[in-house]
């Protein structure tokens, strides 16, 4: 019960904020520029393939710069509220206060992706009536994103209450060019070492499940399979693993921090 009511307590506090127009906007907005780019794409088997691909390396990508902006614009509220002094002198357990600020962070995420999702699959299903879209296989791309960048709000939630938006807006864009890097050949090896890659590389794997993938890239299935449980495999726990310890981190840091010092 106190965790529900830290979690609405935080979203209350980005009434009438940039924040607000953030998450209710982006998510749409995003869907009609893939719709608009993609009506230029030939009706035939590879049309669902190349709208898989357009849209989650887009937004795998996007992702990881918006947990950053989404977790700055929430602390400046809180810095700019006396230093974190309204944060600090509520009736709720140090623990309640920095979960209930982590997971209303996610829980706009996931909303915020679904509902994107959604607008572009209606919006495929409306203006493309004769194209056969694998809905499930675009809700499991959903929820392998969401589930791979997870620990970014963590590691960006520690990173902005202790030592501010800037140092966090810089390790957000150099992270997010990072995680583009190892979308390519380049992190073949390495991405599983880069919390930045982890939404790319795991939202992305779904796509091989999509009929006419191995046609359209003369993979064998197969290949494809493995190559699917390989990344599932060590993407998805790792990514799981790495949350829960910066969750414990998280809370056990934030139980006894007390404020920024000024100078």
């Amino acid at each position: 019960m106190n965790l529900m009511r830290a979690i609405i307590s935080e979203w209350m506090k980005t009434k009438r904020t940039t924040f607000r127009y953030i998450v209710l906007l982006v998510p749409i907005l995003f869907s009609i520029s893939v719709l608009a780019y993609i009506s230029v794409f030939k009706i035939d088997y590879t049309f669902q393939i190349k709208v898989y691909e357009i849209y989650f390396v887009t937004i795998s990508t996007g992702l990881t710069m918006m947990a950053g902006i989404l977790t700055t614009l929430n602390i400046m509220g809180e810095d700019s509220a006396g230093e974190f002094r309204r944060m600090l002198i509520v009736p709720l357990s140090r623990n309640t206060i920095y979960i209930g600020k982590l997971f209303m962070l996610i829980l706009i995420t996931i909303i915020d992706m679904f509902v994107s999702t959604a607008i572009l699959l209606l919006g495929i299903k409306f203006l493309y009536p004769g194209v056969n879209i694998e809905y499930g296989i675009f809700l499991q791309g959903t929820i392998f994103t969401i589930i791979a960048s997870l620990f970014l709000y963590g590691l960006y939630l520690i990173i902005s209450i202790k030592f501010g938006i800037g140092l966090t807006m810089l390790i957000t864009a150099g992270g997010t060019v990072l995680g583009a890097l190892m979308q390519t050949g380049m992190g073949d090896n390495m991405w599983k070492f880069i919390p930045w890659a982890w939404s790319g590389r795991v939202g992305f794997i779904p796509v091989y499940n999509l009929e006419g993938f191995s046609k359209f890239q003369n993979i064998n299935n197969s290949f494809l399979q493995n190559s699917f449980a390989e990344v599932v495999n060590k993407g998805i726990p790792i990514a799981v693993v790495s949350f829960l310890v910066i969750c414990i981190i998280g809370v056990a840091w934030f139980e006894n921090w007390e404020g920024r010092k000024i100078n």
